[in-house]
């Protein structure tokens, strides 16, 4: 008896391994429904900062989109508009980490004068698409751009970009 059962314990232990190992098997996400976000953050809102950003499913694994920004710095100005392009490695757009390169315009100035200038750079993020409907969409991620242009006479310096925290709709 005790035989039998010490049998039956180790066949229960042999199954319960198997199965998590072929859990660990799938590591590609399900795609998700939607093709489209848009968010902002409500975080830099508080502190009168401002960004937007619209992103669309064009590949199982590649986005599009474009994104704004402006923040009011004492009696300066600072103002992005850039279009982007993201990579989602594991196969789900639009959720998971990925990996991106943009290009746009900056206008850096003051209520006298100003500078328009263009560069280009890469970030890196994680995306979520939450609730019932993962229609509700949460993203993090950080980045860099190169500035060119203006006055800067040949010279260029480089921007960071933050997302703390934006949150949106999936549709």
């Amino acid at each position: 008896m005790r035989n039998m059962l010490v049998l039956m314990l180790v066949t229960m232990l042999v199954l319960v391994g198997v199965t998590s190992a072929r859990a660990q098997e799938e590591g590609t996400k399900i795609p998700v429904a939607h093709d489209q976000v848009i968010s902002a953050s409500p975080i830099l809102w508080m502190f009168k900062w401002f960004n937007a950003d619209y992103e669309r499913q064009i590949s199982p694994t590649t986005t599009w989109g474009v994104s704004g920004s402006y923040l009011p710095i004492g009696d300066c100005t600072y103002g992005r508009a850039s279009v982007l392009v993201r990579y989602y490695p594991q196969r789900a757009a639009l959720t998971g980490f990925y990996l991106g390169g943009q290009t746009g315009v900056y206008r850096i100035g003051d209520a006298h004068e100003h500078e328009v200038l263009y560069g280009a750079g890469i970030d890196i993020g994680h995306a979520w698409l939450l609730g019932s409907k993962r229609n509700i969409g949460v993203s993090v991620g950080f980045g860099v751009s190169r500035v060119f242009g203006g006055d800067l006479d040949g010279a260029s310096f480089v921007i960071p970009s933050a997302r703390l925290l934006n949150i949106g709709i999936a549709f």
